[in-house]
């Protein structure tokens, strides 16, 4: 065996064509900062053939249809050409990261009181976008006993809480280490656990096309490298784990008072996020072998993009996210659809075909990775899409459908090769440990806070016996998907 050093990739991303508006800030007015180590390859294996992956805790099966999609279509394959390359598209919250990186931020905002947002406009800021009736509407209180919220309430006392914070001077742009006195204030207990649960509540109450842009407009007032700055510390903080990496769930609840519209709600919410070493050689390999890798995300693009930085994901051609509009240079509460769809579900296949498409002649990704239904649409819909990874969540949405192909493909011993030569994706299933952060060599998952594997839901299952009964993964996607318009299998 030749032994040979792998060539360390730096971190220069390329921006592409300038039509891919969403990008066209990636990296301007980015501060230089002290970032985690530079590794694209997991310690210990650096001396391998850095054309494939090799670390111990990639699944098996996984390893393998990955090594065989970079031999089948990378720059050494006879069919490879330079002119109309293949490229990857990854989902980034609990996909490319564990965990999300959104959410992770929006703790960092709360706990540090980190917004631009004027005391006067808070209350118009956190209404934008909800229909005037489903402000009426009410959500069961996690507080032991179910009781309903109604969500115009919680946004009143959110936006009293914020008031009285601002006119003390504790709230900032890019916010501070607040004093336990501050901390343990009625009015900090009050804002954080209203502004968390409303997050909660209308994720579960509203259309995605609500909920989703809904918590960018935390950003309002902001630049977009105050957003950038404030998601790298958040980062850097709690992506370190000599600081904040716990792994764990935190609480945040509001006091009793009679001065409060909705009374007292309790939330409970997810610590942590990372780039596992696995994933940057993932990255780092698709680059080394002439296949670019974009990041499709149903997060802020400088959250992404903070994340990427920090993380330092290598070969990252560029990021298609959420985007709101800006005016006299900062955000405001109305997101930009000049620039693309929502990037979620649908509106993921949508912007890729907007964007990235278009600098490929036309065709669609070949390699695609996913977790949940926001990537449901652009993991199944493409032509050109060779393979596919799914992050094992366990999921009861249509991600299930394909944690069941994968499934059953490895039972039949489906490869790439067999599965591309019938017209078929390869789907492949990676599980992970989410106590630690960690991917390991498995196909189940360990959910964080929980002591026993998970594999997958029933959703899943009866999936997967239909395609034992000789149903086509089309007709299964087809049938079995949440969605009401669905464009089908192999679309677009």
């Amino acid at each position: 065996m030749n032994i040979k050093n792998i060539k360390k990739h730096g971190h220069t991303i390329a921006m592409g064509s300038m039509c891919v508006l969403t990008v066209i800030q990636l990296y301007s007015a980015s501060p230089v900062q002290a970032a985690a180590p530079d590794t694209t390859v997991p310690i210990g294996i650096q001396y391998m053939d850095s054309r494939y992956v090799h670390s111990l805790n990639w699944e098996p099966a996984v390893k393998t249809g990955i090594n065989n999609f970079l031999d089948m279509y990378g720059n050494r394959s006879p069919s490879y050409n330079p002119h109309a390359h293949p490229y990857a598209v990854f989902d980034f919250d609990n996909t490319t990261s564990i965990m999300d990186v959104e959410e992770q931020c929006m703790i960092w905002q709360l706990n540090h009181l980190a917004f631009a947002i004027t005391p006067d406009n808070i209350t118009t800021v956190l209404q934008t976008g909800i229909p005037a009736d489903k402000l009426a509407m009410t959500y069961g209180a996690d507080d032991g006993n179910g009781r309903p919220v109604r969500i115009s309430d919680a946004i009143a006392d959110a936006s009293a809480a914020y008031g009285i914070l601002c006119k003390k001077g504790l709230v900032s742009v890019r916010g501070h280490e607040l004093s336990a006195d501050t901390k343990n204030s009625a009015e900090f207990k009050e804002f954080t656990a209203k502004m968390r649960w409303l997050y909660d509540a209308i994720g579960e109450t509203m259309d995605a096309s609500v909920s989703y842009p809904w918590v960018t407009y935390w950003f309002t007032g902001m630049t977009p490298a105050q957003v950038y700055q404030l998601a790298y510390d958040c980062d850097s903080y709690y992506g370190d784990p000599f600081k904040g990496q716990t792994w764990s769930k935190g609480t945040y609840q509001s006091p009793a008072s009679a001065d409060n519209l909705a009374g007292t709600v309790r939330v409970s919410y997810k610590l942590g996020i990372t780039v596992t070493p696995e994933i940057r050689e993932l990255y780092g390999t698709f680059q080394r072998n002439g296949i670019d890798s974009w990041i499709c995300s149903a997060s802020p693009v400088d959250v992404v993009r903070a994340a990427v930085d920090y993380f330092k994901v290598p070969g990252v051609k560029g990021i298609v996210a959420m985007t709101n509009k800006t005016a006299n240079g900062v955000y405001i509460n109305a997101y930009n659809y000049d620039y693309h769809a929502q990037t979620q579900g649908p509106g993921k296949s949508q912007a890729i075909s907007k964007v990235i498409v278009p600098q490929y002649n036309g065709n669609g990704p070949s390699f695609c990775a996913m977790d949940s239904q926001g990537d449901f649409n652009f993991c199944t819909e493409f032509k050109n899409t060779k393979e596919v990874l799914v992050l094992n969540r366990q999921r009861k949405d249509d991600a299930a459908l394909c944690a069941a192909i994968a499934i059953w493909q490895q039972q039949n011993h489906t490869d790439l090769a067999k599965a591309n030569g019938t017209g078929n994706t390869l789907f492949l299933l990676q599980g992970r440990n989410e106590n630690k952060g960690t991917l390991w060599s498995d196909n189940q998952t360990l959910l964080l806070g929980k002591t026993e594997k998970v594999f997958l839901s029933e959703k899943a299952k009866k999936a997967l016996d239909q395609l034992q009964q000789g149903q086509s993964i089309k007709k299964v996607l087809q049938t079995n998907t949440k969605l009401k318009n669905y464009d089908g299998y192999k679309t677009k």
